[in-house]
């Protein structure tokens, strides 16, 4: 994932709805508010723009990605620069879960909704990992646990950004 990705990811507050049925309006909107007030909260001056000095401050992740994120070179990130490109990124992260969840569609052949360690072994990294996502060592992986050891190797990759960095309303 490419780092300025993972900037509008610490300030926005993607919700993926992980098979459950989901109102994509309601979520939208509460998804926007929640972006809104993490903004609002690195914005200190008010003025409706990040600075790199606001940034540094509150976000070092939107500040270590600022040109990039910059789409007007202004020296200013915009609720919108930053929305459109959290968007563009939801997109992504939403094919790339449907591919995925396709590929263990096709790998669970008793279609059971779970898959076995010869299932997961059609799928290399999950076949290579079998055992540590495995979480509840039954001996099969359902989509949560997948979902959980993907997340846990994500944050891991992004560790370096302490937590007191990040907005109060992101990740909730």
């Amino acid at each position: 994932m490419k780092p300025w990705i993972l900037a509008t990811l610490l300030i926005a507050t993607p919700c993926f709805a992980s098979g459950q049925k989901v109102d994509v309006k309601k979520q939208q909107a509460e998804q926007k508010a929640h972006f809104d007030q993490a903004f609002k909260s690195v914005d200190t001056n008010g003025d409706g723009k990040i600075s790199k000095e606001e940034a540094e401050q509150k976000a070092p992740p939107l500040a270590a990605n600022f040109a990039l994120l910059d789409t007007n070179k202004d020296g200013g990130l915009t609720n919108q620069e930053i929305w459109d490109v959290q968007q563009k990124v939801m997109a992504a992260e939403i094919k790339m879960r449907q591919d995925f969840s396709a590929r263990l569609q096709k790998a669970d052949k008793n279609t059971d909704g779970k898959l076995s360690k010869q299932e997961a072994e059609v799928l290399p990294k999950l076949g290579e990992k079998f055992e540590q996502i495995d979480s509840n060592h039954d001996g099969f992986l359902v989509m949560p646990e997948i979902l959980g050891y993907m997340q846990q190797q994500a944050q891991q990759r992004t560790s370096p950004v302490p937590s007191s960095a990040v907005p109060p309303s992101a990740g909730k």
